[in-house]
């Protein structure tokens, strides 16, 4: 098969929210299987799905990975989203950007692999639940799955190597308050006021962090951003109750400790509760070694995003991200340039002939 049958295969399976992810990663075992892989499933009872585990030749130093479900489909969509269409160059589809073409991509490079003549061997990983919960490279590290040194995360980045990106924190505050007839304001405690008030108090805490700069990254310090707020029942009444979600993205790991600590300090005066949901911590890479040789390779300089991955959550491995182009994900007609995926397959079979040959 050519990476576009592979990648048309892919398509074919409705991974939304992993619907299929039974029958993709039987597809893809199989495949592998036939090309000299040892494959295992690690399966989760509560959630029913499995990530894949491949692996090929004797003490692997490299791993290619990738997450197989999807987002949903909006009313935009122009074209069958579970069909892979070619035109003027392009391969329309939903997740050829984010993340199937990757995966054919590996999938292709490493086909053609002749376990004797391999000095070093090479892992494949097939997670799922990237989307929303990064469940599937949970369930990994869960079951103590032991790494290689190098990683090579398929996320798109149009052949430009992404060695570094931001941690990222969720939060949600309950504030309680005190309900009472709008005409009788001072019967009540307004949980609205009190939110706002934790809110002026939040934006200052966000202008401190902005002092310690990291500059790899594109907006080189920590940031915070108020996303939702939710409180009150009628214009009449003094609401008893305000929710406030808020998302941090930082620079280092240090960051979300002091962060989880200072709004602890500030939420002492208040009468409110704090959730944390997400709590990444930042992936940088510094092995300046394997950046050099993947510069090298692709002809790209390394450059560094504020968006999270699954590299942020695997330990003692060097991560650089490395995938096709455009960036497309998580629009309606999602697409890539076929030109890229070809030239992404090179890219990937350079890598592996220089770590495991």
């Amino acid at each position: 098969m050519n990476v576009i049958e592979i990648l048309e295969k892919l398509v074919s399976f409705n991974t939304i929210e992993d619907k299929q992810n039974k029958e993709i990663i039987r597809w893809i075992e199989s495949y592998l299987r036939k090309k000299g892989f040892n494959c295992k499933k690690v399966f989760d009872e509560n959630l029913n799905k499995s990530c894949l585990v491949a692996e090929i030749g004797k003490n692997p130093i490299i791993a290619f990975t990738g997450h197989l479900d999807t987002i949903g489909i909006t009313e935009d969509w122009n074209k069958n989203p579970f069909k892979l269409s070619i035109e003027d160059g392009k391969a329309y589809g939903l997740g050829v950007c984010d993340m199937k073409s990757g995966i054919a991509a590996f999938l292709k490079a490493c086909s053609g692999l002749h376990k004797k003549n391999m000095k070093n061997g090479l892992k494949l990983y097939f997670t799922f639940d990237e989307e929303l919960n990064f469940s599937g490279i949970k369930l990994l590290l869960k079951n103590k799955e032991k790494f290689p040194q190098y990683i090579i995360l398929s996320e798109p980045t149009d052949l430009k190597p992404v060695v570094a990106t931001k941690g990222c924190m969720e939060m949600k505050v309950k504030f309680y308050g005190k309900s009472s007839h709008s005409s009788t304001p001072n019967k009540g405690k307004n949980a609205i006021l009190e939110a706002n008030k934790f809110i002026t108090e939040l934006i200052s805490f966000a202008d401190e962090l902005k002092k310690e700069e990291n500059s790899i990254f594109p907006i080189p310090y920590t940031t915070i951003n108020i996303g939702k707020i939710k409180g009150g029942d009628a214009v009449n009444m003094v609401p008893d109750r305000c929710y406030v979600r808020f998302d941090v993205r930082t620079i280092n790991e240090r960051h979300n400790k002091i962060i989880e600590k200072r709004v602890n300090e500030i939420l002492k005066k208040y009468d409110a509760k704090l959730e944390i949901g997400i709590n990444i911590k930042s992936n940088i890479n510094n092995d300046n070694k394997m950046i050099s040789q993947i510069e090298a390779i692709t002809g790209n300089k390394r450059r560094s995003e504020n968006f999270v991955t699954e590299a942020s959550f695997i330990p003692n491995s060097e991560t650089v991200i490395l995938g096709v182009g455009p960036t497309t994900a998580h629009q309606s007609d999602e697409y890539i340039d076929i030109s890229k995926l070809n030239k992404l397959v090179e890219i990937y079979k350079e890598i592996i002939e220089m770590y495991c040959y």
